[in-house]
């Protein structure tokens, strides 16, 4: 199974792609399953699990980012938001006590909040040693080099903010067609990570449009 656990919609705030085209990309393309991880909010996930449901294609993982006090978490397997602000490790407690799973996305970029920039380390359940959104990839040796030492399981995901970037890091694991099952392989950490970054030039137009939404 082909999973992109960390995708960005329009419910971000800061993404163009909708819940609508999401889906349809996704399924396009041949991912098996994918998480709407909208910044602080459900509502993507909810949208997206309203509007199509169980599909015999695709699996919807409801899914967040959350913004801790000290950087963000990917919450995958949740039904309620987790408010922002607090703790990483109240974060976590809450995510597990719903039946999810806490996931460290992009762990060692400073400049995007990532956790291990401000904490040395706090006990989670996957990480991010492959989001597509780099320049030298540094930082996902890092990830990865921690997750080999603390033995963490490894995700990979685009972190797409756009259409064309979804699916260009991925997640490998064995898993039945359920969120329950993909929750499950990831915890396991039978997972194998791949993909390549998004293109430069993608990401500059991405910035660009943004800057001119402001104006």
């Amino acid at each position: 199974m082909i999973i992109d656990p960390h995708i960005h919609s329009t419910y971000s705030g800061d993404s163009t792609a909708t819940v609508k085209d999401i889906v349809k990309h996704s399924r396009k393309i041949g991912l098996d399953a994918i998480a709407i991880a909208d910044h602080d909010s459900l509502k993507g996930s909810d949208a997206a699990l309203k509007e199509f449901g169980r599909m015999d294609d695709l699996v919807i993982i409801p899914a967040m980012e959350v913004s801790t006090s000290k950087g963000h978490i990917v919450a995958l397997g949740i039904s309620e938001e987790i408010p922002k602000k607090i703790s990483p490790e109240e974060t976590i407690e809450l995510i597990r006590v719903q039946g999810g799973i806490a996931v460290v996305a992009h762990p060692f970029v400073a400049y995007r909040d990532g956790l291990f920039t401000n904490v040395d380390y706090v006990e989670v359940d996957a990480m991010e040693t492959l989001n597509s959104r780099y320049i030298f990839g540094y930082s996902n040796w890092r990830a990865k080099k921690l997750a080999e030492e603390k033995n963490i399981p490894q995700i990979g995901s685009s972190d797409a903010h756009f259409l064309g970037a979804i699916g260009s890091c991925v997640t490998e694991l064995e898993a039945d067609f359920s969120v329950d099952s993909i929750l499950k392989g990831i915890l396991a950490g039978k997972t194998t990570v791949y993909g390549d970054r998004t293109p430069l030039p993608l990401i500059l137009k991405e910035v660009i449009n943004k800057k001119i939404r402001r104006i």
